[in-house]
């Protein structure tokens, strides 16, 4: 067992599966011809999903590209979108999630000569921002849902959003107060614990001094970051408001962020299921609800539009792969490493 695992044609061959399994997976449990038949009621339309969701993508890539400080000359805004799009389909269909993809960003980058500290800095500030900003949009869309457009929603939901946006504000606040804080050094530890927690706790105190000093030495990029990361979360709603509206719902865009938002919360807790197979299906039925939309034909019909913008993404981020630079000793393409 210790020869295959030192043996890295095995291990490549074992990350390898481990992406393209799960995708190929979320391909086949894709009922094409329900694809088929909501493509053919949208016709011509379907464009629009797929361009708020290029345009959303490009945000993203852009409030990643302001990270790279300095080193941002190095690689353009087009060069950056292709690795977000490889990493970012990794990071979907595979078993580690965001951790994987983000891994895989970090490698690609190497061809572009960017130090790894930038690069590492770069997507740990980016991912916070995202998750930052889409907090901030989330308890915006959920207190308006609340307290200005309430709808049929079930008696049991109120009193839970509201817990929920009471304890999303003051994770943001501690976090932002974190933020403002200077990095405390290392200190060593007399204890024993265990080595696997000692390595997560290690791992994690570094990320976070790494967002202070970022945060605290870069405010311009940092702002710059946030804000272009909830403008990508803001056009990316776009997709279910546009939706909503082929399937003759006369909703408001607020409605689309909120839908958009809550999807992407429930995601987030399967995050650990490839591709979140079931996992965003449950997430379109509970948001629809509740905004007051209960027939079932809708919620599937959002589902497998939803799913259709995935499988042409997933072909754009293999055609990335295919023709992006890439360093030389890139895993599973070329050999003499891993990802680390």
């Amino acid at each position: 067992m210790d020869s295959l695992l030192k043996n890295k044609k095995w291990l490549k061959v074992l990350i390898l599966a481990c992406i393209i399994v799960p995708m190929v997976i979320f391909i086949l449990q894709t009922d094409v011809r329900l694809v088929w038949q909501e493509m053919e009621k949208i016709s011509f339309r379907f464009l629009y999903l797929l361009a708020s969701t290029f345009v959303a993508y490009l945000l993203g890539t852009f409030a990643w590209w302001v990270c790279l400080a300095d080193e941002r000359k190095h690689i353009n805004l087009f060069q950056l979108f292709s690795v977000r799009q490889i990493g970012e389909t990794v990071g979907l269909y595979n078993p580690t999630s965001v951790v994987g993809g983000d891994l895989l960003k970090d490698e690609l980058l190497k061809a572009y000569h960017i130090s790894r500290k930038t690069a590492s800095t770069s997507i740990v500030i980016s991912r916070i921002t995202v998750v930052l900003s889409q907090l901030l949009l989330f308890i915006v869309a959920t207190s308006w849902l609340l307290f200005i457009a309430a709808s049929n929603m079930p008696a049991f939901l109120p009193p839970l959003l509201i817990c929920l946006i009471i304890f999303l504000s003051i994770l943001k606040l501690l976090f932002f107060y974190t933020l403002h804080r200077k990095p405390s050094p290392e200190r060593e530890s007399n204890s024993k614990p265990i080595k696997l927690w000692t390595t997560f706790t290690s791992r994690l105190r570094s990320l976070l001094q790494q967002a202070q000093a970022f945060y605290q030495q870069k405010p311009k990029a940092f702002w710059s970051s946030y804000f272009l990361s909830m403008l990508h979360w803001l056009v990316g709603s776009f997709e279910f408001y546009l939706i909503l509206q082929f399937l003759g719902y006369d909703l408001r865009i607020m409605h689309g962020l909120l839908l958009d938002m809550g999807v992407v919360i429930v995601k987030s807790l399967g995050a650990f299921v490839p591709g979140q197979l079931g996992v965003e299906e449950l997430g379109n039925k509970f948001v629809l609800a509740a905004v007051g939309i209960h027939a079932t034909a809708v919620w599937l019909a959002v589902s497998v539009l939803r799913r259709s913008r995935q499988l042409f993404w997933i072909l754009i981020g293999i055609l990335c792969y295919a023709f992006i630079r890439k360093p030389q000793a890139l895993p599973l393409i070329e050999h003499g490493s891993t990802i680390r």
